[in-house]
């Protein structure tokens, strides 16, 4: 785990060699022009001493930081030595390499200046710091590392293949779900709506039939009530024929009586003329 965080940006404690060795080229006065953190006018000259420090006097427009400049340094190795954090800490990484758009990595001079110029200089700079045993123990694992995840990656490779394929057909599988759910609620809503317009037709017919059905009622109890008064008329006519015909069946009856009276009468009259 400890040798994970190294690699993962961790900086490794450096270790004081207990020989040191002159690894600085001797002593050089030089002038470089810089541009940045000031203007480009500012000259700064530097002088590197045989114990490996520097100083550097700068005019106006910035300031030199301490280190070591050869007379065969390239560009790129000025750059990363005059790197500071407080000068430029904050500006972004441009590298000083010569790599060509169309160059590949078939060549070890393409290959050998990305290495050279690709990461920044606060990558660069604790890393030149270390000692050689720091850089072989640093460089056996992280190579170590490397080659360990890679081994593990092409373990997984087949995996991951089959996973992912599983997955797109998975994907593709729940597309046309949701497209035939899609359709689906469509349809549903379609059905829902000529639903609604049925259920409102019904309604609306339901009431017409309710209209005309009370109007039917209303008639009906009109015309009952109108039958109800012409049957008392009817009635009251018919009681008073009746009763006109009983008047006049009982004076038919005494006219008859009165008749057969009358008859008597004269026939005893006849009688009694014959006799006398």
């Amino acid at each position: 785990m400890r040798r994970r965080r190294n690699l993962l940006g961790e900086r490794p404690q450096v270790v004081k060699p207990t020989n040191p060795t002159q690894v600085d080229p001797p002593t050089h006065n030089v002038q470089v022009t810089s541009v940045v953190g000031g203007s480009a006018d500012s000259t700064c000259k530097e002088t590197t001493t045989s114990a490996g420090g520097s100083v550097a006097a700068c005019g106006a427009g910035g300031s030199m930081p301490q280190s070591s400049i050869g007379p065969k340094d390239t560009v790129g190795d000025i750059y990363y030595k005059t790197y500071t954090e407080e000068a430029r800490g904050d500006a972004p990484h441009q590298a000083s390499w010569g790599l060509k758009q169309k160059d590949m990595f078939l060549e070890f001079g393409a290959c050998r200046d990305w290495f050279s110029n690709s990461f920044p200089p606060g990558e660069v700079n604790p890393q030149r710091a270390r000692t050689h045993d720091g850089l072989y123990h640093a460089y056996a694992v992280g190579e170590a590392n490397v080659r360990s995840a890679n081994h593990q990656i092409v373990r997984e490779w087949r995996t991951m293949v089959k996973e992912r394929a599983e997955w797109e057909k998975y994907h593709d599988r729940l597309v046309r779900q949701v497209k035939d759910f899609e359709k689906a609620k469509a349809s549903f809503a379609e059905e829902k709506a000529k639903f609604e317009s049925d259920r409102k037709s019904e309604e609306w017919g339901r009431e017409i039939l309710r209209g005309k059905l009370r109007a039917a009622e209303d008639l009906l109890a009109k015309e009952r009530a109108e039958w109800k008064k012409i049957c008392e008329k009817d009635n009251q006519r018919m009681y008073a024929a009746r009763a006109k015909i009983t008047d006049l069946e009982a004076q038919v009856a005494d006219l008859k009586g009165k008749v057969e009276d009358g008859q008597t009468d004269r026939e005893r009259v006849k009688v009694r003329s014959v006799l006398s």
